[in-house]
């Protein structure tokens, strides 16, 4: 299709607006080229491969072209699927993703690349979820063999996406939180995985209490798996420093008579304060008699308590003098080797 003069004058315009600087003025541009259609597509295409543009305007480019869903832009976009820039490489993979809805040669070509993408056990995870991202809306006939191939992938959080969406699960965390949790804690680990990130301290912490009462109703079996769910959440919340569910950690720790997931100890460790470091020690001191588990899986235990005994006493400046190392040592003589950790 020929562009006529007065569309040609406007595309090489906003081009040069797309390839300026100003993110502003870039973002302005890519709108308008989105809007004037299959006529910007050459231009685009020549910014989009040029690699003396800088990233950003080249991802600008295929983000337009992918609005535009010009199947022509497939061979670019394969060439950059694999490419050093992240931002660069997730715009290429969407793009192949609206050239893969069209129904001929280009549309099987960008589905095949974005099939062998997403189970590509080699490729970057941000990539592999970008992959699947683009291949939403296509048949089931088409997802669902590679749903049950991604099913018990390696990578957890390309396994979390899956299970959301062979489930249905699509609700936010915060949705989950007001509106009731699932049933099966399964599906609610897949969501923590992908959207605990981007979810607010106070809804991780409501998180926490409904996960804590649904286990305390839970049968033998499934109480483990609830319990997992609920030490990813302390491990998110300590990751952003957030005290707001120590309470919960410390009377985790207080009741526990084995090991436990290793959220919670990643999360002692990160945030814990001085009132964990007597059931810290109890568990290490109870874990050196009774056995619940295997060698392996004692030892691993044990240390991991030492390691979040010694991570908390270093943080908090504890020294061997302090009162309630003092009261661990005349309870338990045996923790003085956690004892020890603290500076004279």
């Amino acid at each position: 299709m020929s562009i006529r003069p007065s569309a040609a004058a406007d595309v090489s315009r906003l081009i040069g607006e797309l390839i300026s600087d100003d993110p502003q003025r870039r973002d302005l541009a890519a709108a308008r080229l989105a809007v004037i259609g299959p006529r910007a597509t050459t231009a685009l295409l020549k910014v989009a491969g040029d690699a003396e543009q800088t990233a950003a305007t080249r991802t600008a480019a295929l983000d337009t072209l992918a609005a535009i869903g010009d199947a022509r832009a497939s061979t670019l976009a394969l060439s950059l699927v694999t490419h050093a820039d992240e931002g660069l490489a997730v715009a290429a993979i969407d793009l192949l993703g609206q050239v893969a809805r069209s129904r001929d040669g280009r549309g099987t070509r960008a589905l095949d690349a974005l099939a062998a993408l997403v189970t590509s056990a080699d490729a970057q995870t941000t990539r592999r979820l970008a992959g699947l991202t683009a291949l939403e809306g296509q048949p089931e006939r088409l997802l669902k063999p590679l749903y049950e191939a991604l099913a018990k992938d390696p990578a957890s959080r390309v396994v979390a996406r899956v299970t959301r969406r062979q489930t249905g699960a699509v609700e936010s965390l915060e949705t989950l939180v007001s509106q009731g949790l699932p049933s099966d804690p399964a599906v609610l680990a897949a969501v923590v995985r992908e959207d605990a990130d981007a979810t607010g301290v106070t809804v991780l912490k409501k998180l926490v209490e409904a996960i804590r009462s649904r286990e305390r109703a839970a049968g033998p079996d499934e109480q483990a798996t609830w319990a997992a769910v609920r030490g990813a959440v302390h491990q998110q919340l300590a990751a952003r420093g957030s005290r707001l569910a120590l309470y919960d950690l410390r009377e985790t720790l207080e009741a526990a008579h084995g090991p436990l997931p290793v959220g919670f100890l990643s999360a002692a460790a990160a945030i814990g304060d001085i009132a964990c470091l007597t059931p810290l020690a109890h568990a290490w001191v109870q874990a050196a008699h009774v056995s619940g588990g295997t060698e392996d899986d004692d030892r691993w235990w044990r240390e991991h308590l030492a390691d979040a005994f010694r991570a908390i006493v270093g943080r908090e400046a504890v020294t061997r003098r302090h009162p309630v190392l003092k009261k661990i040592l005349e309870k338990w003589p045996a923790a003085g080797v956690l004892v020890a950790m603290a500076k004279r």
